[in-house]
């Protein structure tokens, strides 16, 4: 039989996208089907909240200070000569006997 040179082509549809910008129409990747993602279940190894990640509990709690740039220069300095922390200079500085 003789070929008349005319192949059917598949049909394809042109993709259609939703609100975010997903495209919804995709049936197959490459040939390959695409799962039922209504029976998938999905998990992942990576990310999460795991036991004993973070920084460990000091007991100190945060505070913001309105402080002179004057007030800042001396805790400063007064740290830096006693080799600590402005935190622990001013805790120092401000504990009532």
């Amino acid at each position: 039989m003789k070929s008349t040179g005319k192949t059917k082509k598949p049909k394809i549809e042109p993709p259609l996208f939703d609100a975010e910008g997903y495209q919804t129409n995709i049936k197959d990747l490459n040939g390959t089907p695409l799962p039922n993602l209504g029976t998938v279940q999905a998990f992942s190894l990576w990310g999460g909240a795991r036991e004993g990640a973070g920084r460990k509990a000091s007991g100190r709690q945060p505070v913001l200070l309105r402080l002179t740039p004057k007030t800042v220069r001396n805790l400063r300095a007064a740290a830096r000569k006693q080799g600590k922390t402005i935190s622990e200079v001013a805790e120092e500085r401000l504990v009532v006997a």
